[in-house]
């Protein structure tokens, strides 16, 4: 049950950073600024800014929050469901460790949010991992 309530909270807490990257499209730029990646993720997306959070945002709510809520047996099983929970936190167990780089070398709340909240959807994410008992 707390294993459910789990996966619930990471595919709440995605839906929120969907919406966050949403509300970031309209000062896109001066957000990269803030993170200073401005300049790469230019780069990245042709400089097209919004083709990054584009696929962000189509990401976390296709991939995170449905394969959460798959696992936790609210929607139906979706396919390769196991693969995609070991990939979702993988990243964003690389994503802690970058983070807690980055807070080393320079503090600030931004960093340490944007850290703590990858934090968080890890073990949300961790119950997701285990295999399915076959029956």
């Amino acid at each position: 049950m707390l294993n459910i309530f789990r996966l619930r909270l990471g595919a709440l807490l995605h839906f929120l950073i969907a919406i966050g990257h949403l509300i970031c499209l309209f000062f896109l730029e001066e957000a990269f600024k803030a993170y200073g990646i401005l300049y790469e993720m230019k780069h990245l997306c042709f400089d097209q800014e919004w083709l990054l959070y584009a696929v962000t945002v189509c990401l976390a709510v296709g991939f995170a929050i449905l394969y959460a809520l798959s696992v936790a047996g609210d929607i139906r099983k979706l396919p390769l469901q196991r693969l995609v929970m070991i990939a979702i936190v993988g990243l964003y167990s690389i994503r802690v460790i970058v983070g807690i780089d980055w807070l080393l070398y320079e503090f600030t709340y931004l960093q340490f949010f944007s850290t703590l909240v990858p934090a968080i959807l890890v073990y949300c994410y961790f119950p997701g991992l285990k295999r399915e008992k076959q029956v």
